[in-house]
């Protein structure tokens, strides 16, 4: 009897000063994040490229966090790789990001994560018909999910890179939320090299506009492009990158030592698939002292050439490194194979309609041009075209080149043209490559 009253004068004391059931704080979604992320798992580039989806991305950051103590006015944190599609039909347009997951204690107590409510609690970001759905493309923005008045937070918000600490599929505790690497001269810095240890390597080539692309070489490699493609100008003894006049960044800021650093942390720029080399197309705009400008070419990519990443050509053959190295623009081409590339590391672009009689795989590894001036017309590939397009991709295939056009056709010809045996699909949108069919299950004809 003791015992009774005392339980309901505890009860009784306990309700009256307790909020009213229904003015308590529910559960609930406080925010949605900017970008959005495929749900589900897909496969794009026709069933060939496996992208991974929202809700195994929780899935995986749960598993993880599961039964981890979570100390008062702590994040735990957590980034992992998402399919981010911005909100399109994934099947055509997206990249391979990161989703920044973290559970916040904004409690002055301990919080033990269950791993089970975690996962409840992050998948009602991604429920269809919420808040944070996106009914055309079954897509999600991610945000945040508020438990109870102001106690937890859970977030999950979509990233191109990864983060500043180091936290890729693994969790950490800090006292604040991870943010994005720092960018230098558009490069993430440090450059993360374990950022595409699952990419699968794909015929395109990104010529930067330095408009368009934000972060190039990431934003190419991420892609799968195999080729990249750099302008620089000779100032004050530098090969400055810029498009139409020289910038701050040097070759060496944006492409050489991330490119360095890219090596030295996996041995290969897409380590599922290391014997695939990387182009580096590096366009001279210097239109004087050629001397100079070459000189300090050859100098600029000693950092590959002494680690031995360099392709190169010896005794009759041609060596594939790591990185080829492609010179275009206003290169000249009698400085190929002369003394001052002596280990013969920098090969040529040439133009794809004109003669290729003194051309072998010795100075040349490319064989590029203006598709309108190369092949005629614009926008579309035309009957009266295709004769010509076919008899230039197989001259410069017989002597062993790869062959790209720039302002080529519409983006709806281009599946013709991976078809018509063009190794490289030149463009300035990584995100569009998920639509085409770039023959990875056999059955293509590119070198």
């Amino acid at each position: 009897m003791k015992t009774a009253s005392l339980s309901l004068f505890t009860v009784l004391c306990s309700t009256s000063n307790a909020i009213p059931l229904q003015n308590r704080a529910k559960d609930k979604i406080s925010s949605c994040g900017s970008d959005w992320m495929q749900i589900d798992d897909i496969k794009t580039n026709h069933d060939q490229i496996q992208r991974r989806g929202f809700n195994s991305a929780v899935d995986f950051f749960c598993d993880e966090a599961h039964d981890q103590t979570l100390g008062a006015g702590l994040y735990l944190s957590l980034a992992t790789r998402v399919y981010i599609n911005y909100g399109k039909d994934p099947k055509y347009y997206g990249i391979n990001g990161y989703v920044y997951f973290e559970v916040y204690n904004k409690m002055n107590k301990g919080h033990v994560i269950d791993g089970a409510k975690c996962k409840g609690y992050l998948k009602e970001l991604s429920k269809k018909d919420g808040k944070c759905y996106g009914s055309d493309n079954k897509d999600t923005k991610g945000g945040t999910w508020q438990v109870g008045d102001e106690d937890i937070s859970y977030h999950a918000k979509a990233e191109r890179t990864p983060p500043n600490f180091d936290s890729v599929d693994k969790t950490v505790v800090l006292k604040e939320a991870i943010k994005p690497l720092d960018e230098s001269y558009r490069v993430p810095v440090p450059f993360p090299y374990y950022s595409f240890n699952d990419i699968v390597p794909i015929g395109c080539h990104i010529h930067n506009d330095y408009e368009k692309a934000q972060k190039p070489l990431y934003d190419a490699i991420s892609a799968g492009c195999v080729s990249a493609e750099v302008d620089v100008w000779h100032r004050d003894g530098k090969l400055r990158v810029g498009h139409t006049s020289p910038g701050k960044a040097t070759i060496q800021d944006m492409y050489i030592n991330p490119l360095k650093a890219l090596l030295e942390g996996t041995g290969s720029v897409f380590p599922k698939s290391p014997d695939q080399d990387f182009t580096l197309l590096v366009d001279i705009k210097s239109s004087n002292e050629m001397d100079k400008t070459w000189d300090t070419f050859v100098e600029s990519l000693k950092p590959l050439r002494e680690k031995g990443w360099l392709s190169y050509y010896k005794d009759g053959k041609f060596q594939k490194g790591k990185i080829t190295v492609v010179a275009s623009g206003n290169a000249p081409f009698d400085k190929i194979n002369s003394n001052k590339d002596p280990e013969r590391a920098i090969f040529f672009d040439a133009t794809v309609q004109d003669s290729l009689d003194g051309r072998d795989k010795s100075n040349t590894y490319l064989a590029s041009g203006d598709f309108g001036a190369a092949v005629g017309g614009s926008g579309t590939i035309k009957d009266s075209h295709l004769e010509k397009l076919k008899k230039q991709v197989k001259a410069a295939h017989d002597k062993g080149f790869r062959v790209r056009y720039w302002d080529g056709p519409d983006e709806d010809q281009w599946q013709q043209m991976i078809d018509e045996c063009v190794d490289r699909i030149n463009t300035d949108h990584p995100e569009k490559m998920p639509a085409l069919d770039f023959k990875l299950n056999g059955g293509g004809c590119s070198l």
